[in-house]
């Protein structure tokens, strides 16, 4: 039997930490201040097991770390500190596009400027905004083949959902990096694989769990299927506006996971921005001011 494999890019890698829907709502919390064991019971709704486990996941993964006094609760540690650009990018693309999705009002204060502000994804070298039809991809010198195992990670009920719609900032979009395969559609359609049979190869999911995830992205207007011949019932799956403004929250998972899971080699993508021809970072600057957003110059205020 032939053994089979996925690119193991570094969004890939991020996910297997960060791509579950109970882990990021308790860093939602953690970002928000929230460090005790019950703050975070209470913020994201969670059972007090689940938020016990997922707890105990992140501290392993090196994410949060424990600390002594019991009352101190978790502590993010640099790892955790530099997920920040993903909560912000979260943060960004649901007040852009659902923004009455939710009975919670959150809104980002920039410090350095006093102003509240929307976080805005640009080029660290140019500061021209990110659109993704103007990066180019091609693989990097760490890019590995990896046979991939896909956790059961249930997907949220829309119950689930409506429990926590009072208490956490963002919740469509994080139940949508939350399941990994979902995510792994979108990221396939980034790098211009369209059909269903080419992201299948790409992802390697059942044929069934693919289907699942291709008609929620369509219901959510994440991607559209645009027929490729003349059967009408042969699609490529396309991004809309909506999905393709999903991309500097790939990006940063991208980003996060290249900094701390690509090997001696490098990364395993290469993007460069065209409008600079310079590799491609990230930066979140302040709609107002310009200067860089980081964790340690904004506050939320909800």
């Amino acid at each position: 039997m032939k053994h089979q494999s996925i690119r193991a890019c570094s969004i890939w890698r991020a996910l297997d930490v960060v791509g579950d829907v109970p882990v990021l709502l308790i860093l939602e919390q953690a970002f928000r201040g929230q460090h005790r064991f019950d703050e975070m019971v209470t913020g994201t709704g969670l059972a007090r097991s689940v938020v016990s486990n997922r707890l105990a996941k992140l501290v392993e993964a090196g994410v949060l770390v424990k600390a002594r006094e019991r009352q101190k609760g978790y502590a993010l540690t640099d790892m955790g500190r530099q997920l920040y650009p993903v909560a912000l990018m979260i943060l960004r693309w649901q007040a852009k596009w659902e923004p009455a999705s939710r009975s919670i009002n959150v809104r980002l204060v920039h410090r350095a400027c006093g102003k509240v502000t929307t976080p805005v994804p640009v080029c660290q070298a140019c500061h021209g905004l990110i659109d993704p039809r103007e990066v180019d991809w091609a693989p990097g010198p760490g890019l590995t083949q990896v046979t991939p195992v896909y956790a059961r990670r249930r997907q949220q009920t829309a119950a689930a959902s409506a429990k926590r719609g009072n208490v956490t900032m963002v919740d469509s979009v994080i139940e949508l990096f939350g399941d990994r395969w979902a995510t792994l559609v979108v990221r396939a359609c980034f790098t211009g694989i369209h059909r269903f049979d080419e992201i299948q190869r790409d992802t390697l999911m059942a044929t069934n769990i693919l289907s699942g995830r291709i008609e929620r992205l369509l219901a959510q207007g994440i991607i559209k299927a645009v027929p490729y011949s003349a059967h009408q019932d042969r699609f490529e799956y396309r991004l809309t506006a909506k999905g393709r403004d999903l991309y500097p929250v790939l990006l940063a998972l991208l980003q996060w996971g290249d900094a701390w899971f690509a090997d001696d080699k490098g990364p395993p993508l290469l993007l460069t921005h065209r409008l600079c021809s310079s590799g491609l970072r990230l930066e979140a600057v302040c709609s107002e001011c310009g200067d860089e957003v980081r964790l340690d110059n904004t506050t939320f205020e909800a």
